[in-house]
């Protein structure tokens, strides 16, 4: 078959093998992906419409890069186990191919659908029967393995659609290159090869993945980044044999690209990825995807059944197949009376967060002596209460009155435990209640700040109607361990060193906290500033309260 050539506006001309555009890229599996938009970036960067399709093929083509450099190394250094596995280059390049084939609409904003009450373990064991790998099983137990949802589909959409094309005794690999799940039983030369070929796929800092998104994530979106030099960073690839193991190591040509990578990283997730718009937009979507699962499917996952030709049928609505983008929005239209979809397509429903950026968010709490952490911490759980009252993420006044209902309940607990035991009554019954006491105290102060935010709806003329949105505090990459110990090569040394040791320039420390939260309101006058001052003081005030208690309570038990 004819080779073709796909015009991509990265990298230019990609040439694919026809075989692979026959049995692989013209089928319905892989055209699917054609209506997985690639990120939800589009309400704040409006260009951004890439799709997961793209992406796929411009991963194949940084893999077969990788690949061309994994080999050339191994042939020059006269690494004598690559004769036993540069079969497997092909099956690394298919992975690349299909490392996203299983991804559920709208990306990473649908792939929790995927799971179920059993998490990773049902998906565990499928991908253990389609590979027949018996170490997998203890390799993931003994490691905790825990892919992301749609890397674990996509081996299962990948091995069940496509596995024909892959020998029996490589499937494992191909799953392996997928989840990053790296040998670990009986390591041989031959495996620590292959390990070094799913970590350029996969793997916790650099890969051929993360350099396509980063670079396609950056140009269709307008967002100015850090330029990377893929060619230079992805032909710097060496293995080395180090300590009797097998790494992948980079020349040191690759110095400057390696930083660059981390410097782009790093803006995407802090300037993007956290932007309150964008975790808005998820916000709706995962509500509404809820909405349509438990309404539609009657049940709370999508399952694979749904991405398949062949589908599923839905009563009352007919069969779903090969589950896409357009396909949520349809049954979105349909849901009655809901409100999360109008404010999807009614921009002008949409609330606004109080703050606009992680940075303001720092400086507004900043220098409260310490009590930023406290006040994070009581929003984070405040968020998880309201969720099993039935209230998700939101403070509005039917929320405040069952906070208060529960509160009464639990004061009429203690009560009842207290008139029936005495204060020589038995232990369990005293850390029952001890518990309770602990359980009303924190509801109280749950309460007081969502009274304080009532105030300020009130003083501000705004709806008493506040949304919790918690993302994890930004962290450099340039503090993270594994950055440090990217294995580099220079000439003038006998053997590989780590990038700490030879950069010392880009240091990073961890954040303060973990988290971190935005409050949406609807403005009624959306250009009108709210003056969040005293909001911020009688949250601090809280705090304050809090902390005291908290002493007071651990004086208590020591005491006692």
């Amino acid at each position: 078959m004819n080779n073709k050539r796909f015009k991509d506006p990265i990298y230019g001309y990609i040439e694919i093998n026809g075989k692979l555009i026959n049995q692989v890229i013209d089928t319905a599996s892989f055209q699917r992906l054609r209506d997985i938009i690639q990120t939800s970036y589009s309400p704040l960067y409006t260009s951004s419409l890439h799709n997961r399709f793209t992406h796929s093929i411009g991963v194949y083509h940084l893999g077969k890069i990788a690949a061309q450099a994994f080999t050339h190394s191994c042939i020059s250094e006269n690494i004598s186990p690559y004769t036993k596995i540069k079969k497997y280059i092909e099956v690394f390049e298919l992975a690349c191919l299909l490392h996203d084939v299983g991804h559920a609409p709208f990306s990473h904003t649908g792939e929790d659908f995927y799971f179920d009450g059993t998490k990773h373990a049902a998906f565990h064991k499928q991908i253990i029967e389609l590979t027949g790998d018996s170490l997998l099983k203890e390799e993931i137990i003994k490691n905790s393995y825990k892919a992301a949802a749609h890397e674990l589909m996509s081996v299962i959409v990948g091995l069940k659609t496509f596995g024909g094309l892959i020998k029996k005794d490589k499937r494992s690999f191909f799953a392996r290159c997928i989840t990053g799940y790296k040998y670990t039983e009986e390591l041989t030369d031959e495996k620590q090869l292959l390990n070094c070929l799913i970590e350029l796929l996969n793997s916790t800092m650099i890969d051929v993945d993360k350099l396509d998104y980063l670079i396609r994530d950056a140009y269709m979106t307008g967002f100015d980044t850090t330029k990377l030099d893929y060619v230079r960073l992805l032909e710097s690839i060496r293995i080395t044999k180090y300590q009797e193991e097998y790494k992948v190591c980079y020349y040191k040509t690759a110095l400057s690209v390696i930083e660059n990578v981390v410097y782009a990283r790093d803006s995407e997730r802090k300037w993007i990825q956290n932007h309150p718009t964008v975790l808005y937009e998820i916000y709706l979507l995962q509500n509404i995807m809820t909405q349509i699962t438990t309404t539609y499917m009657k049940q709370s996952n999508i399952g694979y059944d749904y991405l398949t030709e062949k589908g599923k049928l839905i009563k009352d609505l007919g069969i779903v197949r090969l589950l896409s983008d357009s396909d949520i929005l349809y049954l979105m239209k349909n849901l009655p009376n809901e409100e999360f979809v109008k404010e999807y397509f009614n921009r002008k429903l949409r609330k606004h967060p109080l703050w606009k950026t992680e940075a303001e968010y720092q400086a507004v709490f900043t220098g409260r002596e310490g009590k930023a952490e406290i006040i994070e911490r009581e929003f984070v759980d405040l968020k998880k209460e309201l969720s099993g009252l039935g209230y998700s993420n939101v403070i509005k006044d039917k929320a405040l009155d069952a906070c208060r209902q529960d509160a009464v309940h639990i004061e009429a607990e203690i009560s009842k435990l207290k008139k029936e035991t005495p204060d020589s009554g038995r232990d369990n019954i005293k850390e029952k209640l001890q518990r309770l006491e602990m359980s009303l105290t924190k509801r109280k102060y749950q309460i007081k700040i969502m009274e304080v935010l009532e105030d300020f709806a009130r003083r501000e003329d705004i709806d008493f109607e506040f949304i919790i949105i918690s993302e994890k505090q930004f962290n450099s990459g340039f503090g993270k361990p594994e950055f440090s110990k990217i294995s580099m090569i220079f000439p003038e040394l006998n053997v590989p060193c780590e990038f700490g040791t030879v950069s010392n320039s880009l240091k990073a420390s961890e954040s303060v906290g973990e988290n971190f939260f935005y409050l949406y309101c609807n403005r009624k006058e959306p250009e009108k500033e709210l003056h969040i001052s005293k909001l911020i003081k009688d949250l601090v005030k809280i705090a304050y309260d809090i902390e005291r208690d908290r002493e007071e309570q651990l004086v208590d038990a020591q005491v006692k």
